[in-house]
C-alpha cells in the first residue's frame, strides 16, 4: 500500500483543494510563530536562571564581606569591652570607694602602670571636680561631660572621642562607671545616686589600627562613625571630628548617597548596599559596635565583589551564541522539513486512511471512520456510504459526511424509470442521477416532499465495495468542483479495497466473537455441572462414610455403656463384700494379709470407682459425638423435610469442638424458632463451612479472648419473613477486595491444607439459589465480638420460611 502512495503521490495532491500547498506557508508561518515564542520563553528562563545565579554569587559574596567587617568589629568591642570590665573593677574596689584621693591615688597611679592601654585615670565628685593621676587634683570642671553625666545616672559609658582638659590637644576615648557607697548594698544601686565616678582615658590609636587592617582587596577603606554620624575614624583626616573638635556629620553631606549610608549606620542597623559614591559604584557594608554608640563600615570597589561573576558571565556569553547558531539551524531545518512535508503528507495521506479503516473490527466505526476521514481530508461537499439492493434497485445510504450548511440524506433512495439493475450500470459509468428517497422509509410523507440527492456528472464518483459474503456497497465522493477523473477514481478504488477488506475482517471478527461467546457460555455450564457433580458426589460419598461410621460404631458404644452400669453394681457389691469380710474377719490370715498388702486394696478400694466413673463419661461423649454425626450427615433426599436448627448448629459444634477448647469461645444467643423446610445434609454443610471458617479467622491472630458468636432469629422482608442464622468473629478481617469476590467460584479465603470440603460459592448456591435465601458478609464488625484491632467478620444465612 505504502509503494502504490508513492507512486500515486501526485494524482492525490490533485484531488486536494488548490490552497493545500498554501497550508503549508501558513503552517510554516505558524512554525517560526512557535520557534519564536519558544526562543523568548527560554530566553527569558535563561535571563532569570542568570539573574538567580548571580543573586546566589554576590550575597555570598556581601555575606563574606560582612563577616570581615564583623570580625574587624568583634576585635574593638572586646578591647573596648575589658577596658570597661577594668574601669568597673577599678571602680567597686574599696580605695576609690572611699572618694578620698589620699587614699585612691596611690592605688590608682599603680594601677595605671600595670594597666598601660589607659592613658591616666581620673576620679571625679558628684559636683564635676576631679583628680587624676597625670596633675592630681584639676582646676577645671567636666560636669558638662557625657560620661561623667551617664556614669551618674548609673550606667558604664564609653564616651565619643574628644581632647583632654587635663593634657590639652591629645584625643583620647573617656570610659565612666559610676562609684557606689561602701555602705551600699548591690541590690539598692537602683534607688542609691552614685558618690562619684571612676574614669579612664584610652587613646583612639588602638581602634584607628584595627580598622587600617580592614580590607576587602585593592581599593577599599573602612571608617567608624560616632552616634552623630560624624567620622571619628577615617583615611580622610580632614573629615574626623570629636566633641571638642566639631566636624560635618555625614548625615548633612551634598552625597545623597553618602548621607543615605551614614543614616543607616547612625540607626544601629546592620546591612551592605550597592550605590554611588564620589562617581564610583561601591559596596558599603556596616554594622554597629556593641560596645559603644559606634558603627563601623566598609568600602568596597563593585568590581572587588563582583570578581567571581567572570566565568558566569562568560559561559552566559558562550550560551546565548550557541542558541542563536541553534536558532539559526533550527530555521533551516524549519525550511527543509516544509518542503519535505508537502511530498509526505500527500504520500500518508492515503496510507493513514486505509490504515484507521482497516485497524478497526467494529463495522459501524470502520464506515463511519472512513467517510469522516474521506470527507475531511480530501474536502468534499459529500461522502457516503451505502448498502445495494438488486431486487429493488436501490441504495441504502447508512453512513454519511455532509459539508456544513448540507443537509443529511440518510435513507433508501432509487432512481425512477429504469429496469432492473439500471441504477447500478448508471452508477458504475458515472452518469447523472436524481435519487429520490423511497415511500418504504416514510408512507406518509408526500412524494413532492421526499428527500432527494442529485449525483451530476463529473463531480461525483461511485466506488462499488465487495465483501466476502457478495454484498454490494457502494462509496460515493461528491465535490463542488471538477471530480473524478480516472486517477481520482484509482485511488478511491484503493481506500474501496482496503475498505472491503476491513469490512470482511469485521463480519470475521462477528463471527469470532459469536462463536468465542457461545463457547464461553458452554464452559460456563460445563464447569458449574462439573462442580456440581464433584461436590455432589463428594457430599453423598462422605454423608454415606459418616453415616456408616457413626452406625457401626454407635453399636458397640451402646453395648458398652449399657454394660457399664451393670459392671459398675457388680463392681460396687464386691466391694462391700470385701468391706464386710473385713469386718468380721479383721485379722486375716497370712496369706490373704500379704494379698492385701501387695495389691494395695484400699487404694484400688478408692480408684475403681473412679476408673468406671471414667469411662462411662468417655462413653458419654463418644455417644454425643456419634450422635452428631449422624445427625449432621443427613442423606441428600429429593425433597425438603422439616428440621430443628438449632439440633444442627449444636451438632456441628460438638463435632468442631476439638479445634475450639479451650481457647475459643461459642456464645449461643437462640431464638425460638419454627421447624424449617430445607434440605437438611446441604444446609448442615453450609453452616459447618461457615463455622470452620471462623475458627480459622479467630486462630490466626494472637489476641486474649477469641469468641464465636452464633445468633438466631426471625426477620422480616418485604419478600417475606426469613429465619437468620448469624455467624460472627473477632478474628481478622476480610478486605473489602476479598468481600467482593468471596462468593465467586474457585475464590478460596484459606489454604488447601485447611479447607473443610465446601466452598463460600457453593455455599451461595445452596442458600440463594437452592433455597432461594439469601447469604450476605460484613467485615469488619462493630459489635462485642469485635476484636481489639477493629477487624471481625459476620456472615449471615437467612432461609425463608414456608
Amino acid at each position: 500500500m505504502r509503494s502504490f502512495a508513492r507512486v500515486k503521490w501526485s494524482k492525490l495532491t490533485a484531488i486536494l483543494p488548490a490552497g493545500f500547498k498554501g497550508e503549508y506557508d501558513v503552517r510554516y508561518k505558524i512554525a517560526l510563530l512557535i520557534l519564536g515564542v519558544t526562543v523568548l520563553a527560554a530566553s527569558i528562563a535563561a535571563g532569570i536562571s542568570y539573574q538567580s545565579v548571580r543573586s546566589l554569587i554576590i550575597n555570598k559574596s556581601e555575606r563574606n564581606a560582612l563577616l570581615e567587617v564583623r570580625e574587624r568589629a568583634n576585635k574593638i568591642d572586646r578591647w573596648i569591652g575589658t577596658r570597661k570590665t577594668e574601669i568597673e573593677i577599678l571602680a567597686n574596689t574599696p580605695g576609690v570607694r572611699s572618694m578620698n584621693w589620699s587614699v585612691a591615688g596611690p592605688y590608682l597611679k599603680s594601677e595605671i602602670n600595670r594597666l598601660q592601654e589607659f592613658q591616666h585615670f581620673a576620679l571625679i565628685e558628684p559636683d564635676g571636680s576631679y583628680f587624676t593621676t597625670k596633675v592630681g587634683r584639676a582646676l577645671i570642671n567636666v560636669s558638662d561631660r557625657q560620661h561623667f553625666k551617664k556614669a551618674m545616672a548609673g550606667e558604664v559609658y564609653v564616651s565619643d572621642p574628644t581632647i583632654s582638659r587635663t593634657i590639652k590637644k591629645q584625643s583620647i576615648v573617656p570610659i565612666s562607671a559610676p562609684v557606689w557607697s561602701n555602705s551600699g548594698k548591690s541590690i539598692y544601686k537602683t534607688v542609691e545616686k552614685p558618690i562619684g565616678v571612676m574614669n579612664g582615658a584610652i587613646k583612639i590609636d588602638r581602634v584607628v589600627e584595627v580598622v587600617g587592617k580592614l580590607e576587602y582587596g585593592a581599593g577599599t577603606y573602612a571608617f567608624v562613625l560616632n552616634s552623630q554620624g560624624v567620622p571619628i575614624v577615617h583615611p580622610d583626616a580632614r573629615l574626623m571630628g570629636n566633641i571638642d573638635k566639631p566636624a560635618p556629620s555625614l548625615l548633612e553631606s551634598a552625597d545623597a548617597n553618602l548621607a543615605n549610608a551614614a543614616r543607616e549606620m547612625v540607626y544601629q542597623k546592620t546591612g551592605i548596599l550597592l550605590t554611588q559614591i564620589n562617581d564610583a559604584r561601591v559596596y558599603v557594608a556596616y554594622l554597629p559596635l556593641e560596645q559603644a554608640e559606634w558603627s563601623i563600615a566598609l568600602v568596597i570597589p563593585r568590581e572587588n565583589l563582583e570578581k567571581e561573576l567572570l566565568p558566569l558571565n562568560i559561559m552566559a556569553a558562550t550560551a546565548a551564541a550557541l542558541a542563536a547558531a541553534a536558532i539559526l539551524a533550527a530555521v533551516a531545518a524549519l525550511k527543509l522539513f516544509v518542503l519535505k512535508s508537502i511530498r509526505t503528507r500527500a504520500e500518508a495521506l492515503l496510507h493513514r486512511l486505509t490504515g484507521r479503516i482497516r485497524a478497526c473490527l467494529e463495522l459501524d466505526r470502520i464506515l463511519e471512520t472512513t467517510v469522516d476521514e474521506l470527507g475531511t481530508l480530501l474536502k468534499l461537499d459529500r461522502a457516503i456510504f451505502g448498502w445495494y439492493d438488486p431486487r429493488q434497485d436501490t441504495v441504502e445510504f447508512c453512513w454519511e459526511y455532509c459539508r456544513e450548511g448540507l443537509s443529511g440524506r440518510l435513507g433508501i433512495f432509487g432512481a425512477r424509470g429504469g429496469p432492473s439493475g439500471d441504477l447500478a450500470a448508471r452508477l458504475h459509468r458515472c452518469e447523472t442521477i436524481l435519487l429520490h428517497q423511497t415511500a418504504a422509509d416514510d408512507g406518509e410523507t408526500p412524494e413532492c416532499d421526499r428527500a432527494h440527492l442529485e449525483l451530476a456528472d463529473s463531480r461525483y464518483a461511485a466506488v462499488p465495495v465487495l465483501t466476502q459474503n457478495n454484498r454490494l456497497g457502494y462509496l460515493f465522493a461528491c465535490a463542488n468542483r471538477r471530480f473524478a477523473t480516472p486517477d481520482e477514481v484509482e485511488i478511491l478504488e484503493a481506500i474501496a479495497d482496503s475498505l472491503a477488506i476491513a469490512i470482511s475482517q469485521s463480519q470475521l471478527h462477528g463471527q469470532i466473537q459469536d462463536e468465542l461467546k457461545l463457547l464461553e457460555e458452554v464452559l460456563a455450564k460445563l464447569r458449574r455441572t462439573e462442580e456440581h457433580l464433584v461436590q455432589s458426589e463428594r457430599m453423598a460419598i462422605v454423608g454415606q462414610l459418616a453415616a456408616g461410621i457413626a452406625r457401626e460404631i454407635n453399636n458397640p458404644i451402646n453395648f458398652i455403656y449399657g454394660r457399664l452400669i451393670h459392671v459398675n453394681d457388680y463392681i460396687k457389691d464386691l466391694l462391700d463384700i470385701i468391706r464386710v469380710y473385713r469386718e468380721q474377719y479383721p485379722e486375716p490370715v497370712p496369706g490373704v494379709a500379704k494379698k492385701i498388702e501387695t495389691f494395695d486394696l484400699d487404694f484400688i478400694s478408692e480408684d475403681l470407682p473412679q476408673i468406671l466413673n471414667s469411662l462411662k463419661i468417655g462413653t458419654d461423649r463418644i455417644r454425643q459425638i456419634v450422635l452428631a454425626l449422624r445427625n449432621f450427615s443427613f442423606p441428600d433426599a429429593d425433597s425438603k423435610e422439616r428440621v430443628n436448627l438449632h439440633e444442627s448448629i449444636d451438632s456441628i459444634l460438638v463435632l468442631l469442638a476439638h479445634r475450639m477448647e479451650p481457647k475459643i469461645l461459642a456464645v449461643k444467643d437462640y431464638s425460638n424458632l419454627p421447624p424449617i423446610l430445607c434440605y437438611p445434609g446441604k444446609v448442615s454443610q453450609v453452616l459447618a463451612n461457615i463455622l470452620s471458617n471462623a475458627i480459622d479467622a479467630v486462630s490466626s491472630i494472637e489476641i486474649s479472648d477469641r469468641v464465636i458468636t452464633i445468633k438466631t432469629g426471625i426477620v422480616e422482608h418485604s419478600t417475606g419473613r426469613f429465619i437468620a442464622v448469624s455467624i460472627a468473629h473477632n478474628g481478622s478481617r476480610i478486605s473489602p477486595e476479598a468481600q467482593q469476590r468471596i462468593f465467586d467460584p474457585f475464590c478460596r479465603t484459606k489454604s488447601f491444607k485447611n479447607f473443610t470440603g465446601l466452598g463460600l460459592s457453593v455455599c451461595y448456591k445452596i442458600i440463594v439459589e437452592l433455597h432461594g435465601g439469601r447469604l450476605s458478609v460484613q467485615s469488619p464488625v462493630s459489635c462485642q465480638t469485635a476484636s481489639e484491632t477493629g477487624g471481625g467478620a459476620e456472615f449471615v444465612v437467612e432461609l425463608p420460611i414456608v
